[in-house]
């Protein structure tokens, strides 16, 4: 690619035949008497560097010329030059990307619509909002599914709010999670009710996620659970989590218990933690009490230091001696 088209960016054609894919990409994206055809062909036929150097420069231009490019290379090239061409429509003005757009997210290829839809992300318009609606469904990649959920609450995507409750039962642990984060990102309180069902109603890994998400949001946003009309849901939710099947679950639901202070929170945790049969999850649930002091926390801790059981006994001893040297060095 660099041997077929660096002549024209170069002084002398033996001095571009020397030049690297990335070299090329480089003069490319920085020269302004490239034509529209150049780079037409340089991100259908080029290499990676040289696609994106190629891609970049035509939506920059912007013209009808550039655009035209544009939707040559989304109807003709190939999948990663079409993906090249898509990751950079948000450079676009919106109104004169729209048919680039449908091309890009219609398209056949997985890795040109994930490109449209990151593109998405960069356009600040109550349109892009809902094109990643009209997506959402469709999008295999739960990674992607989550990176939507998280954008809307960033943008206050409250119309749609429908698919963020919907995702709360995605097969997808990392998909609960950010529906939880984005519900209470964009109802706050309101949040917690609907996510009380969700955690009880969901098992596994999904569970934990749906948990974890109420504990990590309400830190960040401020939302106090035990001030709230809805904080009886929560604790009925944790009631049955500390005690579930799933290791993962109840480690997740000590958490959000220690971290509620409200006189219920606090029994049914140190309930769930003296009937906790597995050392390994008491260590845990023993880690996570002296961390975010809770009441309990000296209590346990000193019982902890003579138990029989080696995982608790030794995480007892480290904790105890990690607050020791802390003492010492106030």
């Amino acid at each position: 690619m660099s041997q077929s088209y660096a002549p024209l960016l170069a002084e002398t054609p033996d001095r571009a035949r020397q030049l690297s894919d990335a070299q090329f990409a480089q003069r490319l994206y920085h020269l302004e008497n490239v034509s529209t055809e150049v780079l037409r062909a340089a991100l259908c036929y080029g290499q990676r560097a040289v696609r994106r150097s190629a891609a970049e420069s035509l939506a920059q231009r912007a013209d009808s010329e550039a655009i035209a490019a544009l939707s040559d290379v989304l109807s003709r090239c190939t999948p990663a030059a079409r993906a090249a061409a898509a990751r950079q429509l948000s450079a676009l003005d919106w109104e004169d990307a729209q048919m680039l757009w449908s091309a890009a997210l219609a398209d056949s290829d997985a890795q040109v619509r994930m490109a449209a839809i990151h593109a998405l992300f960069e356009v600040d318009a109550p349109e892009a909002l809902d094109l990643l609606a009209e997506q959402f469904n469709a999008v295999r990649s739960p990674r992607l599914r989550a990176a939507i959920l998280e954008h809307w609450a960033e943008r206050g995507g409250v119309m749609h709010l429908d698919l963020v409750r919907a995702a709360l039962d995605d097969p997808s642990p990392q998909v609960c999670h950010a529906a939880a984060t984005a519900m209470l990102d964009l109802l706050a309180e309101s949040a917690l009710a609907p996510l009380a069902q969700a955690a009880q109603r969901r098992q596994g890994e999904a569970k934990a996620a749906i948990l974890r998400g109420i504990f990590n949001a309400t830190n960040y946003l401020g939302i106090q659970i035990a001030e709230s009309a809805d904080c009886d849901a929560i604790l009925d939710a944790l009631a049955d989590a500390l005690h579930d099947s799933e290791p993962e679950v109840r480690r997740a639901a000590t958490w959000l218990a220690v971290w509620i202070r409200h006189p219920r929170a606090e029994a049914l945790f140190e309930a769930a933690y003296r009937a906790e049969r597995d050392p390994e999850v008491q260590a845990y649930m023993l880690y996570v009490a002296v961390n975010l002091s809770a009441p309990c926390a000296a209590t346990l801790l000193a019982e902890a230091l003579a138990s029989a059981e080696p995982p608790l006994r030794d995480q007892a001893r480290f904790l105890a001696q990690r607050n020791d040297a802390h003492h010492q060095s106030c």
